[in-house]
């Protein structure tokens, strides 16, 4: 029996059993984080075509990840657990049981069944049970047969569809940049041009300058409005909303030209107006698997770039030859360097010195704060190193910084707010009484941007949650003399935080 017959066979039994106003069956692939319907009773107004994410949202973990059913009988108790849930009820729909399936104790999928309020008996429930039971080597058979497919960026889409409602947004626009790049995997070349991407809950595409079209088109399978630079956007950007329909709150992209959020804006003269850092960035926040590989990737090659610079280190070099090592190192593992700070003697006292023609002298101390991008992902990493003998007072100040490093990082936790690392390190800078020479926040988020969300700063009310991925990096900066930074990427973990670089931070003789 071919799958679609299966389904709609046990789609009637179900019926038959006490009623199905909707029925489902959705197949799931972990590999990409997504449960797809393979099977609607009612194709139009709950299509095939809409995946849910597998999060670690209660009821994915209990359902697709632990494998139990999940009961509700009134809209009260499910609402929480589906993102959909009001177009749930308009189809009538207020009690909800949805049963995984198994194939060797791996969930592949689940049959999704609601109807009218309190439907789900315990008699109901178990004799579903035993319906799914009857047919199960015909059903795990018929689920495995469905094509399931997906893509990292489906996933995503499908995650912010899902957090589009959790903040009662319409509709995410997105300008060319990281947002972009992380949701999509592309993003067109930005200019003076409109084109930004408009995603609304059924609905994805672009409003899009015509003479990138086609070029967008060959990476992107999202709807075009196209506009000519002698019409303009206006008109295309109607036909967009028209599609896109009724929005009552749009999220924006923090990083949008002015010119073309106020066109947007524009169009839009009732609605509500957010930050898509409560929408794509709130996604962004925890990394996955994939990003966190990526991310130790970069820190392994950022150690390396490490090394190489300290090897140039001696009197008579510039800072920018010693920089000019990093480079070469970060290019011969194929990433892009992006920053490379080499502040020598009292040019270290600048937390952000542009590297240049000094000379570095015996006995000057340098900041090596140097970074690069390979696959999308950034390095950041800082190590101090000596020309000679350090000057007098130094190794003092760099057990304080030393110590401050360790404070941060020994409170990170999930659960603890973003602000009590911050706390942990000027607390121990403070009681040394170099407090007024840490001028600067403790971190800030790594990921496809070097500095994102979150901030580890005095104000940070962000709460840590595995898989987010910061700078910790305090300094002391003392004028005329030098300055002290050591920073350490961490990443949180479920019980305190993995350090991604294995280089040590203690002062590197030259």
């Amino acid at each position: 029996m071919q799958s679609d017959a299966l389904f709609a066979q046990l789609h009637r039994e179900a019926e038959a059993l006490g009623g199905a106003r909707l029925f489902t069956i959705s197949v799931q692939d972990p590999d990409v984080g997504l449960a797809r319907r393979a099977y609607s009773s009612d194709h139009t107004a709950y299509p095939l075509s809409v995946p849910k994410p597998i999060q670690q949202d209660a009821w994915s973990r209990r359902v697709l990840i632990e494998g139990k059913p999940f009961i509700a009988n009134t809209t009260a108790e499910f609402a929480p657990y589906f993102f959909d849930h009001a177009q749930i009820n308009a189809l009538g729909c207020y009690s909800a049981i949805n049963l995984p399936v198994l194939d060797g104790g791996q969930v592949i999928g689940t049959v999704n069944i609601l109807d009218v309020e309190n439907h789900f008996t315990p008699d109901r429930v178990t004799a579903l049970q035993d319906l799914l039971a009857a047919q199960h080597v015909a059903l795990v058979a018929a689920m495995r047969a469905v094509p399931v497919g997906g893509s990292v960026a489906e996933a995503r889409l499908a995650r912010l569809r899902v957090r589009m409602v959790e903040a009662g947004v319409d509709l995410v626009a997105l300008a060319p940049g990281a947002h972009l790049r992380w949701l999509h995997g592309f993003a067109p070349m930005p200019d003076e041009r409109p084109c930004l991407a408009l995603i609304g809950h059924r609905t994805a595409g672009w409003l899009m300058p015509a003479l990138n079209g086609e070029e967008v088109a060959a990476h992107s399978d999202w709807a075009q409005w196209r506009w000519a630079d002698d019409q303009g956007p206006a008109a295309a950007l109607a036909e967009a909303l028209a599609v896109l329909g009724d929005i009552g709150t749009v999220s924006l992209d923090e990083t949008m030209r002015a010119d073309h959020a106020l066109l947007l804006l524009d169009a839009l003269p009732a609605a509500g107006r957010m930050f898509a850092s409560e929408t794509v960035g709130h996604l962004r926040l925890c990394k996955d698997a994939a990003e966190i590989s990526a991310l130790r990737e970069n820190a392994r090659i950022a150690d390396l770039a490490q090394q190489a610079l300290r090897a140039a280190i001696r009197p008579g070099q510039t800072e920018r030859q010693v920089a000019e090592a990093a480079r070469a190192a970060f290019k011969a593992e194929g990433a892009v360097p992006e920053f490379t700070i080499i502040a020598s003697g009292p040019n270290g006292a600048f937390p952000h010195h542009h590297t240049g023609d000094r000379v570095i002298a015996e006995g000057d101390i340098l900041v090596c704060d140097i970074g690069a991008r390979k696959d999308g992902y950034y390095s950041d990493i800082t190590r101090m190193a000596a020309c000679g003998t350090a000057p007098e007072g130094y190794a003092e100040v760099h057990a304080v910084v030393e110590a401050a490093v360790q404070a941060a990082l020994a409170v990170i936790r999930p659960g603890i707010p973003a602000r009590d690392v911050d706390a942990a390190a000027r607390a121990v800078i403070a009681t040394a009484g170099y407090g007024d020479f840490f001028t600067h926040r403790t971190g800030h988020g790594v990921g496809q941007e070097i500095h994102e969300p979150p901030y580890i700063s005095g104000t940070s009310d962000v709460i840590l949650a595995p898989g987010m991925v910061f700078s910790v990096e305090p300094g002391i900066y003392l004028p005329g003399r030098f300055g002290i930074r050591l920073e350490e990427l961490a990443v949180v973990t479920e019980t305190g935080c993995e350090i991604l670089s294995s280089l040590p931070r203690d002062l590197h003789i030259a």
